[in-house]
């Protein structure tokens, strides 16, 4: 129950040089798009990993604006692009590791469809 005070659940949608940040309340999202800095690359969705790190961040800041209690995310990250057979190790951890660095406790990387906020924070929820 305390748990909640301090833990935002955020569902990130990933494309070529785009995160859409997602409250899995549902009631904020912010889309960080990076055309004058790109972060994928040809062959990675994520390619620059201090560059994307730092807009992923920005748009949390956006969703989770700042407050007395800091709220750590919940984050489920979700690739859309550049998946086809599915994630090697290097890529999971690419994910993983620019969600911890934004101040995340827990990040789960889902592939397949689209998911509304509720079907989000279950996935969230039974990880």
């Amino acid at each position: 129950m305390i748990k909640k005070l301090f833990t935002e659940k955020l569902y990130v949608k990933i494309t070529r040089n785009r995160f859409e940040i997602m409250k899995v309340s549902g009631d904020l999202a912010v889309e960080v798009v990076s055309p004058a800095e790109p972060f994928s690359t040809s062959r990675l969705l994520i390619g620059e990993f201090r560059l994307a790190e730092r807009h992923l961040s920005d748009g949390i800041k956006k969703v989770l604006p700042k407050q007395f209690l800091k709220k750590s995310p919940e984050i489920l990250m979700h690739p859309l692009e550049m998946i086809e057979g599915g994630l090697s190790e290097v890529e999971e951890k690419i994910l993983r590791e620019i969600a911890l660095g934004t101040g995340a406790h827990k990040v789960e990387i889902w592939l397949g469809k689209e998911l509304t906020p509720q079907e989000a924070a279950e996935k969230l929820e039974n990880a």
